[in-house]
């Protein structure tokens, strides 16, 4: 079954989709107003679809809950609510998709707490404005389950 999303991304866009298919880690940095965020959404959204694992789980993280919840939830809504079979979870920001995937949005404001998750992939949105030690002490053991495979990424906006 083909799944279209309402998301027609503008020529840069398309092109960092097409770079990030061969990148594990990556760090975006563009310009205000580029779409950056919606980019992401799109992505992680096309990922966790894709996925062939068992209930992948990808996170969207930003520095606080209220920037989460206020700049990319009604994002995914947007993007994943054309998906038939989603689910939405407003109180836990989760949409849950009909493969078993799950895209959950996340904070850094207390980056110890995530300890113990499993991610599949990561967007880590206005990185710069988290705490240093979100990324390696957290976010990276996170996603290195995979035994060396290039399928768990993270985007570092």
């Amino acid at each position: 079954m083909e799944i279209v999303i309402p998301y027609a991304p503008r020529a840069l866009q398309a092109r960092l989709h097409a770079e990030m298919q061969l990148k594990r880690w990556a760090v975006v940095v563009c310009h205000r107003r580029f779409g950056k965020t919606v980019w992401a959404i799109s992505h992680i959204l096309r990922d966790a679809l894709m996925s062939s694992k068992p209930n992948p789980r990808y996170a969207m993280m930003a520095p606080t809950y209220r920037q989460a919840k206020s700049v990319s939830w009604d994002l995914l809504k947007q993007y994943a609510g054309s998906i038939p079979g989603a689910r939405f979870n407003e109180t836990e920001l989760r949409c849950d998709l009909p493969n078993g995937a799950r895209i959950s949005l996340l904070d850094a404001e207390n980056g110890q707490a995530l300890r113990g998750l499993e991610l599949h992939g990561v967007v880590m949105d206005e990185y710069a404005n988290m705490p240093e030690s979100v990324f390696p002490e957290v976010i990276r053991p996170a996603l290195s389950n995979s035994k060396g495979l290039i399928t768990r990424r993270a985007y570092l906006i």
